[in-house]
């Protein structure tokens, strides 16, 4: 199987994994808090992690900037969380759609933060992406509530994780990597759902479960499929969470498809498009 495609339906699996996750969220949030979901998707990730893996592979070697890792795991524990409420309250596509703008923030943060040059084509896309978000939210018309504000969050936090991970000194085993930050999480994630506890049925545990370790198998997917194809087709595949999302959301939740949020979304993608383009254009 050619390269491109192998990381195209590697991404595409990763993208619909994440669909689900939201799916599930929404399914069992009656039942149990969000913080709660966090800490059992994470703890069947990792129990999911020792039972593929050998030991040998994932265990941290002295290289390893631990306080690094752990400000990216907490960081991530809490983009998760915001993540998780937003599709709580609002709809799932709406709240895939806001998700897409994480690389617009990375980017704005490395400008910010890690001093990189802020270049007309970085301009445009950051005005076209936000101008994609302001169409999905239709901030006037009163559509701006707290579960968008919960998404922007997620994004913003998984933005602070890639940018974390730019100024990683060493490149390390991204299996060792996502090790730790489980490690890290489980007994955190813990710690914040203690006051908010309530012990779930089996079958909303059954969920979390395949929640868990479909998000274990979607980060490594992501990670091969970053391997074998450019980051500008990539997240074209990726777009495949918005159309899923819709039709999610029709079925089981009864959310009528909006067309502001495909017009929105796929804005956004654009400004992604554009900047990626622009950027491989510069390093060329």
């Amino acid at each position: 199987m050619p390269a491109i495609l192998a990381g195209a339906l590697f991404m595409a699996g990763n993208s619909l994994v994440a669909a689900m996750d939201g799916v599930i969220v929404r399914l069992i949030a009656g039942e149990i808090h969000p913080l709660g979901i966090v800490f059992f998707r994470n703890l069947f990730s990792l129990v999911a992690l020792y039972a593929i893996f050998p030991r040998g592979r994932l265990h941290g070697d002295p290289n390893m900037s631990f306080w690094v890792h752990a400000i990216r795991a907490v960081i991530k524990l809490l983009a998760l969380f915001a993540g998780f409420m937003a599709v709580t309250q609002m709809p799932l596509a709406s709240a895939t759609a806001i998700a897409f703008t994480m690389p617009l923030f990375v980017m704005l943060g490395s400008v910010l933060f890690l001093g990189e040059a802020f270049f007309a084509a970085r301009v445009a896309a950051l005005v076209l992406g936000f101008a994609g978000v302001l169409i999905v939210l239709q901030p006037g018309s009163g559509t701006l509530d707290t579960g968008a504000l919960w998404a922007l969050a997620g994004a913003i936090g998984l933005a602070a994780v890639a940018l974390l991970m730019k100024v990683s000194a060493n490149r390390e085993d991204p299996l060792r990597i996502a090790w730790l930050n489980l490690v890290i999480t489980v007994p955190v994630a813990l710690l914040i759902a203690i006051p908010v506890w309530k012990t779930p049925s089996l079958p909303v545990l059954g969920l979390m479960a395949l929640q868990g370790v479909g998000g274990l198998l979607a980060q490594l997917a992501f990670a091969r499929a970053m391997k074998l194809a450019d980051a500008s087709l990539l997240v074209v595949v990726d777009f495949v969470r918005l159309p899923a999302a819709l039709f999610f959301g029709l079925v089981l939740f009864g959310e009528p498809i909006r067309m502001d949020v495909v017009v929105g979304a796929t804005i956004i993608l654009c400004a992604i498009l554009m900047l990626f383009h622009r950027e491989n254009g510069r390093r060329a």
